[in-house]
C-alpha cells in the first residue's frame, strides 16, 4: 500500500511540473523495504486466522436437534400438512391460535377469544407485535386471508372445520387489525376447540391469491413460530433455524433438523452413534434397554389414540351382530397388548374416546374374554370354519395384534386372513362401503373434544361402515349440540356406554407416546402432548 502511494505521488509531482513549467519536484517517498511488507503480511495472516477461529468457536457453540423422520413432508406449507410426521415437522415452523387442554388453554398467536352466550360468535383477538419469519406484521388480514383460503374447497386445505359448521360456511368481519369476529350458522360446542389449532398463512406471501394449490409460496414456509426455514432438500432433510424475533422469546437451540430416515432400525443405528437426538419407542425390549442408559432419558405419555379392531358393518357374515359378540368374547385383551407392544408401551382401552380426551369416562366397562360362550355363539350359528377378512396398515402395532388374533378367533373355531395394506390403499379401502372384507385394524386421534374427530368415524363422516345405533347416532347430535360442559358430560358418559353395548369397534388400546432424548436436551417433558413437540421454544440444550 506505501509503494503505491509513493508511485503516485512521484506520478502527481511529474504532472505538475508539465503544466507549470516552473515548481520544483518534492523527492519521492522511499521504497517500503522487504523487512517490513513481510510484517504486513503477517499481520494480514494472523488477522484472517483470528477471525477464523472466532467463527469457529460460534459455530461450535451453536447448538443443534436432530430428530429423525420416516416419511418426508412434500410442502411447507401446515395447510396441507395432514399427517403425523407433516405436523412434527411444521410445528416449529408456525405457531396455533391456542391449545386447550384437560385442564388449562394456552394461548400462542391469540390474547383472547371470546363465545357470545348463544354460540353463535366467536371473536378472536390477536397478539400485538407479532411477525412473519420475514419481519412483516402478523394481523387480522392474515387470519381472514387464511380462512378464505379454506372456504374454498378447491384449495384442500386442512382447517375445513373452522372455516365450514356442518357444510355451512362460517362468516366473519374484521373489528380491527388485531381482532376477527366469526359468525357460525348454528351453534357448535366444540368449534372454539378446533378454532384453536387454526394456523394462519402470510396474506403479503401469497400476495392475497386465496388459490393456494401447486403454488410457489407453499414452499417458501414463512411462518409465526420459533424456527425459521434455512434449508429444505425433499426426502433427506429440512433445517431451521431460531427466529430470534420469535415472540415468545429467543429460543434457546440454535438450530433443529428434520433427518428423513425411513427405516426404524436405522433410526435407532443413528441414534446410538450419536446422528440423531431422538428415537421413538415402540417395543418393550426397547424400552428397558434405553431406562437403563444414563446418557437417555425416555420419556412417556398417552399418546391421545385409539387403536382398535373395527367391524365392517357392510359385510355379510356380521348381518347376525351375534357374531359380532362371538368376535369379541374370543379376544384377550391384556394378552393382545403385550404380544403386540409389551409392557409400558399401551394400556388398556374401553372407550371410543382416548384416555386423554376431555369427556373420556374410566369408569366405562372393558369387554372381557369368554371362550367358552364364543364357541357356543359361534356353534349356534353353526359359524365353524368361517374365515373372516381383516385389513390392517403397516403400523407395527395394529400389525402385530392382528396376529394375536388371529390365533385367538382360532380357538373358537374362527378363521382369520389378515390383508396388509399400504397407507394410501389402506385408508381407500377402510372408508368405503366394500362388502369383500369383514375387519379392520385402525387408529384414530381421539384427544381434544369428541366432535372434531371421533364424531366423525361414527357419524359417516369419515367411514362409512362402523354401525352406529340411532341411540348412539342421536348421542352424537346431542353431544355437539349444546355447549354446556356438564349437559355435555353426561351426553358422552351415556354415549361411551353405548358404543360399548352397540359393539361398533374394540378398543384395544390406548398407546402411549414413548421416545428416548439424549440427557442433554432439556424440556422435553415439559408440556405432554402429541405429536411432538407442541412449544420447541421449551427446548434446551445443556451439554
Amino acid at each position: 500500500m506505501k509503494l503505491k502511494n509513493a508511485l503516485l505521488g512521484m506520478f502527481t509531482a511529474a504532472a505538475l511540473l508539465a503544466v507549470s513549467g516552473c515548481q520544483k519536484a518534492e523527492a519521492p517517498a522511499p521504497a517500503q523495504t522487504e523487512a517490513e511488507t513481510a510484517k504486513e503480511t503477517e499481520a494480514v495472516k494472523a488477522e484472517a486466522e483470528t477471525a477464523a477461529a472466532k467463527a469457529a468457536d460460534k459455530e461450535q457453540e451453536e447448538t443443534t436437534l436432530t430428530i429423525p423422520m420416516s416419511s418426508c413432508v412434500t410442502t411447507l406449507n401446515r395447510q396441507f400438512e395432514i399427517t403425523e410426521a407433516g405436523w412434527i415437522m411444521m410445528g416449529p415452523i408456525y405457531d396455533e391460535l391456542f391449545y386447550m387442554d384437560v385442564d388449562e388453554t394456552r394461548y400462542y398467536l391469540a390474547e383472547s377469544y371470546e363465545v357470545s352466550e348463544d354460540g353463535l360468535n366467536v371473536t378472536v383477538k390477536l397478539k400485538d407485535g407479532l411477525t412473519w419469519h420475514d419481519g412483516q406484521p402478523i394481523t387480522a388480514d392474515d387470519f381472514i386471508f387464511t380462512l378464505e383460503c379454506n372456504l374454498d374447497t378447491n384449495n384442500g386445505a386442512g382447517f375445513a372445520n373452522v372455516a365450514f359448521v356442518n357444510d355451512q360456511p362460517v362468516s366473519y368481519e374484521k373489528v380491527d387489525d388485531l381482532t376477527v369476529k366469526l359468525t357460525l350458522p348454528q351453534a357448535s360446542a366444540s368449534y372454539a376447540e378446533a378454532l384453536g389449532h387454526f394456523t394462519l398463512m402470510p396474506k403479503h406471501v401469497f400476495n392475497g391469491d386465496t388459490h393456494i394449490v401447486g403454488a410457489e409460496e407453499n414452499l417458501k414456509g414463512i411462518g409465526s413460530g420459533p424456527y425459521k426455514v434455512a434449508e429444505f432438500r425433499q426426502d433427506e432433510y429440512l433445517k431451521l433455524d431460531k427466529y430470534e424475533n420469535y415472540y415468545g422469546g429467543e429460543p434457546s437451540i440454535d438450530h433443529v433438523i428434520f433427518k428423513i430416515v425411513p427405516d426404524e432400525n436405522a433410526q435407532e443405528v443413528a441414534f446410538v452413534n450419536g446422528e440423531v437426538d431422538f428415537l421413538e419407542i415402540s417395543t418393550y425390549d426397547a424400552l428397558q434397554k434405553y431406562e437403563a442408559d444414563d446418557t437417555v432419558t425416555v420419556i412417556k405419555y398417552p399418546e391421545g389414540r385409539v387403536n382398535n379392531l373395527a367391524i365392517n358393518a357392510f359385510s355379510p357374515k356380521f348381518e347376525d351382530r351375534r357374531l359380532v359378540e362371538a368376535v369379541f368374547l374370543a379376544m384377550d385383551q391384556k394378552a393382545i397388548i403385550e404380544g403386540a407392544y409389551g409392557k409400558g408401551i399401551a394400556e388398556p382401552g374401553n372407550s371410543p374416546l382416548s384416555n386423554v380426551n376431555l369427556f373420556y369416562n374410566a369408569g366405562n366397562p372393558y369387554y372381557e374374554q369368554d371362550v367358552e360362550k364364543a364357541k357356543e355363539i359361534v356353534k349356534e350359528l353353526q359359524a365353524e370354519g368361517t374365515t373372516l377378512t381383516l385389513v390392517t396398515n403397516t403400523n407395527e402395532g395394529l400389525k402385530n395384534m392382528a396376529l394375536v388374533i388371529q390365533q385367538q378367533l382360532k380357538e373358537v373355531g374362527l378363521n382369520m386372513e389378515i390383508t396388509p395394506l399400504e397407507s394410501s390403499g389402506y385408508m381407500e379401502k377402510i372408508f368405503s362401503d366394500d362388502t369383500d372384507f369383514d375387519m379392520y385394524m385402525m387408529g384414530y386421534a381421539a384427544a381434544g373434544d369428541p366432535d372434531n374427530v371421533v364424531a366423525g368415524m361414527f357419524d359417516g363422516t369419515w367411514t362409512q361402515n362402523l354401525y352406529s345405533s340411532e341411540r348412539a347416532a342421536q348421542l352424537w347430535k346431542d353431544g355437539r349440540g349444546t355447549s354446556n360442559m356438564e349437559e355435555r358430560a353426561e351426553i358422552y358418559k351415556e354415549l361411551q356406554k353405548q358404543v360399548y353395548e352397540d359393539r361398533s369397534i374394540y378398543p384395544l388400546a390406548f398407546p402411549n407416546y414413548v421416545f428416548a432424548v439424549r440427557s442433554y436436551v432439556k424440556g422435553a417433558d415439559t408440556i405432554r402432548t402429541a405429536p411432538i413437540f407442541e412449544d420447541f421454544s421449551k427446548l434446551s440444550i445443556e451439554k
